[in-house]
This record gives structure tokens, C-alpha cells and sequence, in this order.
């Protein structure tokens, strides 16, 4: 799937359905992490995201700030298939991670600038 096409479709609300495999509920419950979040996060929370990476012809890698968490980021993998304009998302993990690993701040003495 086209980048550009995802962004408009994730943007208008065309979530038709969210999977979560076996794999994926057990990560969840390991990480404390609620399917329901993730769910919440994917349908309703885009002024939460902070940045989107195609990681293959229909896998994108989303970056939302953590619901829950101060200074984290919540990472969530997803398949895309899209079919008469509405996706269904397969969810393929999803992790915390410092948002300090997505925000570099310069230090312009130590640049000479």
C-alpha cells in the first residue's frame, strides 16, 4: 500500500477492523499492555502520533506518544489490507520505547554554532 494512501486512510477513519494474533495478546499481556489501548490508540488518538515508517510493501511502523507513560513512546507494527476503502490492520507488535530514541535535541555550544 502506497505511504500516502495510508496516512489519508488512517486519517479518515476507514479502520474497519483490528486483529491481534495469539503472539501479539501474550507480548501484550507480558508488557502490560491492554488490547483495548492499543485498539483506543489506533481508532481515536491520531493527534497522538508522532511519526509513521513504511517497513514494507503493506507494514508500517506507528509511533504514538504513551497513553499512560511520561517521556515513552508506544511503538505499534501493522499489516495493511485494504479493500473497498476501509483497512483492516493486523497488529504485529507493539512496545514502549523512550521518546528520547525519536527526539534529538542539538547542542549548539558543543556544534560550535
Amino acid at each position: 500500500m502506497d505511504f500516502r494512501k495510508f496516512i489519508r486512510l488512517l486519517d479518515s477513519s476507514s479502520l474497519a477492523e483490528i486483529i491481534f494474533t495469539d503472539h501479539v495478546k501474550w507480548r501484550l499481556d507480558e508488557r502490560g499492555i491492554g488490547s483495548r489501548t492499543v485498539e483506543d490508540i489506533l481508532r481515536k488518538r491520531q493527534k497522538d502520533l508522532r511519526g509513521v515508517e513504511q517497513q514494507g510493501d503493506s507494514r508500517f511502523k506507528l509511533t504514538y506518544l504513551h497513553p499512560e507513560k511520561e517521556g515513552m513512546d508506544l511503538i505499534i507494527v501493522v499489516d495493511v489490507k485494504e479493500r473497498r476503502s476501509r483497512m483492516k490492520l493486523t497488529v504485529v507488535t507493539v512496545f514502549p520505547q523512550p521518546s528520547s530514541r525519536r527526539i534529538r535535541v542539538v547542542d549548539n555550544e558543543r556544534d560550535g554554532r
